[in-house]
Parts: C-alpha cells; structure tokens; sequence
C-alpha cells in the first residue's frame, strides 16, 4: 500500500498539473508573503490556501486527491475532504476577508490571471440574482457573438 502512494506520487511529480501546481503556488507565496505549507491553522494561510485549491481544482483541474498529495509532497497535513472544506467556504473568505480580494486582484496580473478569472466568473455567476443573471448572460453572448464575427471576418480576409 505505502509503494503504491509512493509509486503515484512520483508519477504526479511528473506530470503537466504537478507542475502548473508548483508554478501557481510560488503565485501565491509572492502575492500573499505567506508559505501556504506551513502547518498552521491562522486565517491568513487558510484564505491563502483556499485561493490556491480553488484554482486548482477549478482552473487546472486537479481532483481533491491530487491536491492534498501535492500538499503533502510540500510537507503539509491535508487530506481531500480538506481540500473540499475549503471549496465550499471559498465563497465565503472571498465575501468576507480583507485579503482574499486584494490577493486575487494581484494574481490576475501573472501568468495564471486568465484561468484564475475563467474560474472566478463562473464562481461569480453562481451567487448571481436572477435579473443580473440574464444581463450577465445577454452581455457574455453579445462578447461572444461578436468575437465570432470578427473570426469570420479575418477567416475571409485570409481566403481573399
């Protein structure tokens, strides 16, 4: 049982999401000035950690499992259902924390800021109101639409 948590680890370290892990988490340690895998509990380092599972999870694509093992390659304590704990209240330390928003604003501003945002929107959609709802989706598909155009567009200008 130990060989095989060894042996998938290893294999994890080789892979595309390990090393987007490892990109993302140097992100958040300059953006934040805290080490993510230091074993405490104060809030600072679990928003900072909930930033960092969020993307993740929701941008990179990582499962629970994979999280809370590139966590304890790093030598922290975490488990999946802790990485999900910290799912669930992301929308909570975003609302209420004086640092979450500030950190996420800096993040955008790296290489990850797209898939950040990507992740962000669509977190955003969810706690939207119904009337906001339809102005977001009618806004979202006039961008889009429009972007279409443009691409046939050039797509025409190419063939002539």
């Amino acid at each position: 049982m130990i060989t095989e948590l060894l042996q998938e680890e290893k294999a994890f370290t080789k892979s595309d999401g390990f090393k987007k892990a490892k990109i993302l988490s140097k992100e958040i340690v300059a953006v934040t000035g805290l080490d993510i895998f230091r074993n405490t509990r104060k809030s600072d380092y679990i928003e900072a950690r909930a930033i960092f599972n969020f993307i993740l999870y929701n941008s990179i694509g990582l499962s629970l499992h994979k999280i809370a093992t590139f966590y304890r390659i790093h030598n922290k304590n975490m488990d999946h259902a802790t990485v999900l704990h910290s799912l669930k209240n992301f929308d909570v330390y975003r609302r209420f924390s004086k640092n979450v928003n500030e950190w996420l604003e800096k993040l955008e501003a790296t290489e990850l800021g797209d898939s950040s945002k990507r992740a962000l929107m669509s977190q955003f959609v969810t706690f939207l109101e119904e009337d906001r709802l339809d102005n977001a989706y009618n806004f979202l598909k006039d961008l889009y639409y429009q972007q279409e155009e443009e691409f046939k567009h050039s797509q025409q200008k190419v063939k002539n």
